[in-house]
């Protein structure tokens, strides 16, 4: 993603091509017009029209959690507890939910009534200036659905979320040790995430509009996998063209992981034997499995030391 002064510049281009002035404008009438009374009701002032007008692009501090569907939550934690850390946390009400921590940010495990398929369902970015009444009405403006709880759909449906500030909800607690022993690597974070569309320039076009322009050729072969990449605070976010016969999805994400002891080789070992589908590996520094549902997982060792992998 651009630095914070090329954001501002995105960000100025797209307010000229529509016009700063009218832009303000309407923000500014929509707050009034139509959602005056329930401000009103509530006694919170709408957001004004420079915080509406400053929302887009997201002042991006980088990915923070992955929110998935899997069949069996339990399960489904004390898989992904053996391989990061057993030490989970839950929903104090129902439903189920496990939280399984990453050092900074988590997996959130959920399930749906009547599906039987595990698939990632959204992703979340923690921005620095988000504000949701804010972003709700910058979206409109925008002509894009404002979403529910912070999570904005793409073309595919595919789920984005914008928060301002990171960690588990109040509403979760301490669910103990779920599995014996200790997790298989020490995560540091999210690295990056990859989304697989049904059109990639549309796809392009929705994803300028929060995270500025992608990176160039050269900075996101650094990346590969032929997909294009956007630069989100400290980690990247991916989106490539599915494949022919296949399903828009968020594919895959990507953990930081300390490297120390790491060995890829006993590492896919211990996966396997976890009923996990190691894909590929490279070398040592990245290893790709699917964990027994079905979620794409990748782990990048790196400096344990450095928080997402970096100084």
């Amino acid at each position: 993603m651009p630095r914070k002064n090329e954001q501002s510049a995105n960000a100025e281009h797209h307010l000229q091509a529509v016009g700063r002035r009218r832009f303000l404008a309407a923000a500014a009438g929509l707050a009034a017009a139509g959602f005056g009374h329930h401000a009103a009701r509530a006694q919170t002032p709408p957001p004004s029209a420079d915080r509406v007008a400053g929302q887009l692009p997201v002042d991006a501090v980088g990915l923070e959690h992955i929110g998935t569907v899997v069949p069996d939550v339990t399960v489904a934690a004390r898989f992904f507890g053996r391989v990061f850390n057993p030490f989970v946390y839950k929903e104090m009400a129902p439903p189920l939910r496990y939280y399984v921590t990453l050092d900074p940010g988590y997996i959130a495990l959920g399930s749906r009534d009547g599906e039987p398929k595990a698939f990632i369902d959204h992703d979340c970015v923690l921005a620095e200036a988000y504000d949701r009444a804010a972003m709700s009405r910058r979206l409109e403006l925008e002509g894009l659905p404002a979403g529910r709880f912070g999570i904005i759909q793409d073309e595919d449906g595919l789920g984005l979320q914008l928060l301002a500030g990171g960690g588990l909800a109040g509403s979760t607690e301490p669910a103990g040790q779920i599995v014996t022993g200790s997790a298989l690597v020490r995560p540091r974070g999210l690295h990056r995430v990859l989304r697989y569309v049904s059109d990639l320039e549309e796809s392009l076009v929705f994803y300028r509009k929060f995270f500025g322009q992608e990176l160039g050729e050269e900075q996101a072969a650094e990346q590969g996998m032929d997909a294009r990449w956007f630069l989100v605070g400290h980690t990247y976010f991916g989106i490539r063209q599915v494949l022919e016969g296949e399903t828009p999805r968020i594919d895959r994400f990507c953990v930081n992981v300390a490297a120390g002891n790491y060995d890829a080789a006993a590492l896919g070992a211990a996966l396997t034997a976890l009923g996990a589908d190691v894909r590929s590996t490279v070398g040592d520094s990245l290893l790709h499995f699917t964990s027994p549902e079905g979620i794409g997982v990748e782990l990048r060792p790196v400096d344990p030391a450095r928080m997402w992998g970096r100084g």
